[in-house]
């Protein structure tokens, strides 16, 4: 089921949280839904600007869009925004010049097992994947799986926003109400995670980029190793080109609608709580400076990147439709917020699930490209699962089997 625009699932209950390391964004209740003649770039990018402009709010909207941008997203803005400065910390968007990135979002990580489980379907559609690039008949596919928990009480929303927000300090914790989707475990509920990955953003008209593409996961207990991985990424065949795929759409996009692009020559690596990542900050600026439709057109152009999606688009998108059991909904869509000065900050919705009562709905995915190992690429889901599975075990009490 996809709701009609018309339709507002969250009512005056509606709750919003962005959190930065810079800053914490909290929303209630709901204004103005927006709701555009079409759920395309043009048409949202059009709707935004005609209610935070010519309509006279200061908006900002809030919420989220889907992987499938041709579904309605749930964008809205709020009765009641409250913006608060974080205490410090270093942006994972900011790294230096020459593309090198700091080691950010290194929370405290538990290092409690967590019972993750065994998917020989993911194994299989891996192989699949694999066999289609080999080829020829696309480069790159980011497959994902899903896991459900039904715990023995119902969840605390609020202690999962913290609990993410402590371990993952350097990350984007995000919450928003969305409603049921076809093939959601949950059905409506809320949409709850510790995002790594910054898709857009935009200051006076500065705009950035972070993408995120090559992974392996930790291993913090061993420090000697961890930076052999660390070194073993960075010089990684397998992994450069697969972040070579996401910087060049990127990049694209960015000479398409800014001036002044800057794309780094390298990666560099970002470290989070269980798993590193090749990173590269991508910066521009728009000579739309203040038009949040501007951005927002951006944006939508922008997504699905071939860190979610694969490349080329079309061709991987029918791949994932094909190979993937479950419907993505809003997992690695976007969720954040555009204000009437097209200021904006938008991160994809991963490392996190949809939560409804006692109910969760864990989602985790992997790049495929040539060379890629099925066992491998499990072992990288799970390593993500562990992300929102701790905290979500931690408020149990007890150990939880996704």
């Amino acid at each position: 089921m996809v709701v009609p625009a018309s339709v507002d699932p969250r009512g005056p209950h509606a709750m919003f949280e962005f959190s930065t390391p810079e800053y914490r964004l909290t929303a209630r209740g709901v204004a103005h839904v927006v709701a555009p003649e079409t759920w395309d770039g043009p048409g949202v990018a059009d709707a935004i600007e005609s209610l935070l402009t010519h309509a006279g709010h200061d908006g900002p909207v809030v919420g989220c869009i889907p992987f499938d941008t041709a579904r309605p997203a749930a964008l809205y803005i709020p009765e009641d925004v409250t913006w608060r400065q974080a205490t410090g910390g270093d942006d994972v968007g900011e790294g230096s010049g020459d593309g090198s990135v700091p080691t950010a979002m290194q929370g405290a990580a538990s290092s409690t097992p967590v019972s993750l489980p065994d998917s020989p379907g993911y194994r299989r559609a891996v192989a699949r994947a694999v066999e289609r690039i080999d080829a020829g008949d696309l480069e790159k596919v980011v497959l994902a799986r899903t896991a459900v928990l039904d715990a023995d009480e119902d969840f605390d929303i609020d202690r999962l926003v913290y609990d993410l927000g402590v371990a993952n300090p350097h990350a984007y914790v995000y919450r928003t109400n969305i409603d049921a989707t076809d093939g959601s475990a949950c059905g409506e509920g809320t949409l709850v995670g510790a995002s790594p990955e910054l898709v857009l953003r935009s200051r006076r008209g500065a705009v950035t980029s972070f993408p995120l593409a090559g992974s392996v996961p930790r291993d913090r207990e061993n420090p000697a190793r961890d930076r052999d991985l660390t070194r073993g990424l960075l010089n990684s065949p397998k992994d450069r080109a697969e972040h070579a795929h996401v910087v060049r759409q990127v990049g694209e996009v960015f000479h398409r609608y800014a001036e002044s692009v800057v794309v780094p020559e390298a990666p560099g690596v970002v470290s989070t709580p269980v798993i590193l990542h090749l990173g590269s900050r991508i910066t521009g600026r728009l000579p739309q400076a203040g038009s949040p439709g501007a951005f927002m057109r951006m944006l939508y152009d922008l997504h699905p990147t071939p860190a979610v999606c694969g490349w080329p688009t079309a061709t991987a998108r029918d791949v994932i439709t094909e190979l993937e059991d479950f419907d993505r909904g809003m997992y690695s869509g976007l969720v954040g917020w555009v204000d009437a000065e097209g200021n904006a900050e938008w991160a994809l919705s991963l490392r996190g699930g949809v939560v409804s009562g006692s109910r969760a709905q864990l989602f985790a995915g992997a790049g495929i490209v040539s060379g890629s190992v099925p066992e491998e690429e499990h072992r990288e889901t799970a390593t993500k699962f562990a992300t929102f599975a701790r905290v979500l075990q931690n408020q149990q009490r007890r150990p939880v089997t996704v």
